[in-house]
């Protein structure tokens, strides 16, 4: 490693606490405890987690390596830590007021750092040899980076994941009271009615999860897409029953959801080969699956404004 490169590492450990500040800011309490997935850390706990590996994972061994030769380092276990210590019981004001602390104090040994002193190891009992330039790079770049992401990461789950979850009840709103008549009413020749929309959302959800499931499980599948209209004539839309329809489409939803949140993090990023948008991830697929949503719903309520 040269000096530019280790100068912008410490300059990048340098402005992770204005870069930790500004993502928790104004994050609600709700969404900081909010659990993206079974088993995966809330913001909160990440948070926590950042502190203890400041300390036991950085610091330390920074101290140790420069002041030991070839000092033995054991592994840590980030999951054990967050059980035993009870992360969900800290403070976080007080939790990121440490982790500042950790930080300033890291830095100042850091600087101090000279010459061939930034290649001194120790022995990471699962890594092997663990040089201060390479605690270096990964400090920076593997935790801070790959932790702000992860936080960024819930905060945008958690949006899309509450669109997806309120749109049944942002559908039966927009139609509550309705007539037969008008939820069978087309606003013009060869336009769907709130009927044959509400079908439409509900086919729709089984192909997104399809493409959800696919991608998850299969190396960038082919994607295929939906002929809308030929669907809705051989399901027969315009016979089909409203209130069994919504139905269908929120115990769907609710299966989409208990799919979406079961998926690592890093799952989100895999990818599939969509026949008009190309490459797409599952993070982008969620994201046109609620802008389907939305769109729908806003043109059922334009309908029913129509009528």
């Amino acid at each position: 490693m040269d000096e530019p490169e280790r100068a912008r590492l410490l300059e990048s450990l340098a402005a992770t606490p204005e870069r930790l500040k500004a993502a928790l800011a104004g994050v609600p309490k709700r969404i900081l405890r909010w659990t993206p997935a079974p088993g995966k850390w809330s913001i909160h706990e990440i948070v926590c987690h950042l502190r203890d590996m400041e300390r036991d994972a950085y610091l330390a061994r920074y101290q140790r390596i420069l002041a030991e030769d070839n000092p033995s380092l054991p592994d840590i276990d980030g999951d054990r830590y967050a059980l035993e210590r009870d992360y969900h019981a800290m403070k976080l004001g007080e939790v990121v007021r440490d982790w500042v602390r950790l930080r300033k104090e890291g830095l100042r040994l850091l600087g101090k750092v000279k010459g061939d002193r930034w290649q001194r190891v120790g022995a990471h009992e699962t890594i092997g040899p663990l040089s201060v330039e390479t605690l270096l790079r990964r400090h920076a770049i593997g935790n801070d980076e790959a932790h702000l992401e992860q936080i960024e990461a819930a905060k945008r789950r958690f949006e899309v994941l509450a669109r997806l979850q309120a749109s049944p009840a942002a559908l039966a709103v927009a139609t509550r009271g309705l007539s037969e008549e008008a939820l069978r009413r087309r606003s013009s020749p060869g336009k769907w009615s709130i009927v044959e929309i509400a079908c439409h959302l509900r086919d729709v959800e089984r192909l997104f999860v399809e493409r959800f499931t696919k991608i998850a499980h299969q190396e960038r599948p082919s994607l295929w897409m939906m002929d809308n209209d030929r669907v809705a004539e051989a399901r027969r839309y315009v016979d089909a029953e409203f209130d069994a329809v919504v139905r269908e489409w929120k115990r769907l939803r609710g299966d989409t959801l208990v799919l979406l949140r079961a998926l690592p993090h890093a799952a989100w990023q895999r990818t599939g080969l969509h026949p008009k948008r190309g490459e797409v991830t599952i993070e982008q697929l969620v994201s046109v699956l609620a802008d389907h949503d939305r769109s729908h719903i806003d043109r059922t309520r334009g309908i029913r404004q129509d009528g």
